[in-house]
């Protein structure tokens, strides 16, 4: 089976705009993620391991 980055990547961001950790091994889809969630503007905290990156959507915060 052949796994396609770019999809990997836009499942990932499908995830994060749910507000659903996401995770991912390799910098390359990592920097696929970083790119569209700069894009769309996402409020998202990485946290890089030794095993890789967490995308961790944060909520918007109130304005009052």
């Amino acid at each position: 089976m052949i796994l396609n980055r770019s999809q990997i990547a836009r499942e990932k961001v499908e995830q994060l705009k749910l507000g659903v950790t996401a995770f991912t091994e390799t910098e390359e889809i990592a920097e696929k993620i970083r790119k569209a969630v700069k894009e769309l503007e996402l409020n998202v905290i990485e946290d890089h391991t030794e095993r890789g990156i967490w995308f961790i959507p944060q909520e918007e915060a109130s304005t009052n």
